[in-house]
């Protein structure tokens, strides 16, 4: 088909786009450079079992914002599920985020809400809840030895004075029924888009190309890293990447809930993922007498690995800086999602981002 515009990148916030101009009666032509759409929200059905894998990492959908969740309930219904965290310290099991069940249970202490604030103003407290559940988790994600995290995080960890234990605090929550990639599918069936996988697309000068040959000269939305796009020519944007290790169990039930945290730096693995507990719903799945369980490791980024978490620092922010400047020069390009805007969106923030584009 003839085309009006071009999405470069079929994750959540190019597919976004990519419907948004569909349905405004544009013709839409969608170029991925993986075989498959979804970006890092794609999942695999282990056949045995039934177990949905999340490939990059667990994605919880959560949100308060109403656009948001209007539009993706008109391409799926989600199953109600709400997260809820459990950290591994030492041996024993505790709930994240720092509230009343984990400071109750970690100093053996029975506080009431009121009391709380009093007992955490204390450097003693404070100290010891940061050195135990923050100070190695962090130094793991972000390949710091343990001595060089500040205390002064833990000024800015939000503390709730009471016992709620789900992890997010958006009133709509849940993993989609019928599996995160039905929603990208659903997204791109419209009769005005057209989908290309492995198609990875490059600039040559201002022409965007593809296998050497010249796109059209329309408007292109483009969610790649952005330094990418323009041949690293300033220095690559620095990132965490992660490596995961997957695992098929002969147990029914593994950890007893879908993440478990991992806060000793001793232990090289950040937290662990036992995905059947994303679907209370599916009987099938929940009663395999097999589980699935995937090991989350961090590291630094290299050049060849998948991008994850952006590296917000003064030298980042100035190399961003030129990329972008060099973004505006190109006609008809518009670049965002987290890895063209270098910021690691929530999905639902992602969709929000591309709901806001004046197309």
């Amino acid at each position: 088909m003839s085309i009006d515009c071009i999405v470069a990148g079929a994750g959540i916030w190019g597919c976004t786009v990519a419907r948004r101009l569909a349905e405004s009666g544009r013709r839409v032509l969608v170029l991925e450079k993986r075989p498959v759409v979804g970006g890092n929200v794609r999942c695999e059905i282990d056949e045995e079992t039934g177990i949905e894998i999340h490939s990059y990492g667990s994605h919880i959908f959560h949100t308060h914002i109403p656009e948001v969740w209007e539009f993706v309930n008109r391409f799926i219904k989600f199953n109600g599920y709400q997260h809820k965290v459990l950290a591994n310290y030492e041996g024993r099991i505790y709930y994240l985020p720092l509230g009343l069940a984990l400071i109750n249970k970690f100093f053996g202490v029975e506080l009431k809400p009121g009391e709380v604030a009093d007992f955490m103003a204390d450097e003693a407290h404070s100290k010891a809840i940061f050195d135990a559940f923050f100070r190695g988790y962090t130094s793991k994600q972000w390949g710091k030895p343990p001595e060089e995290i500040d205390d002064s995080i833990i000024k800015r960890v939000p503390v709730r004075s009471n016992y709620d234990v789900n992890y997010f605090n958006d009133y709509n929550q849940g993993i989609p029924l019928t599996g995160y990639n039905s929603l990208f599918e659903r997204l791109l069936d419209h009769p005005n888009i057209e989908v290309r996988c492995n198609a990875a697309v490059e600039l040559d000068g201002a022409t965007l190309k593809l296998s050497g040959e010249a796109l059209p000269a329309v408007p292109t939305y483009y969610s790649g890293p952005i330094d990418a796009l323009f041949g690293y020519r300033f220095g690559h944007l620095p990132w965490r990447t992660l490596r995961f290790e997957t695992e098929k169990l002969d147990v029914k039930d593994y950890q007893g809930t879908s993440v478990v945290n991992y806060t000793e730096a001793s232990v090289p693995y950040t937290r662990i993922h036992e995905f059947k507990h994303y679907h209370p719903e599916d009987a099938a799945v929940m009663n395999s007498p097999k589980t699935i369980i995937m090991r989350e490791y961090s590291a630094t980024w290299r050049p060849g690995d998948e991008p994850y978490y952006p590296v917000d620092n003064t030298e980042s922010r100035e190399l961003l800086a030129k990329y972008q400047a060099e973004a505006a020069k190109v006609p008809n390009l518009t670049v965002g999602g987290r890895l063209g805007g270098y910021k690691y969106y929530d999905m639902d923030k992602s969709i929000e981002s591309a709901l806001n584009l004046a197309l």
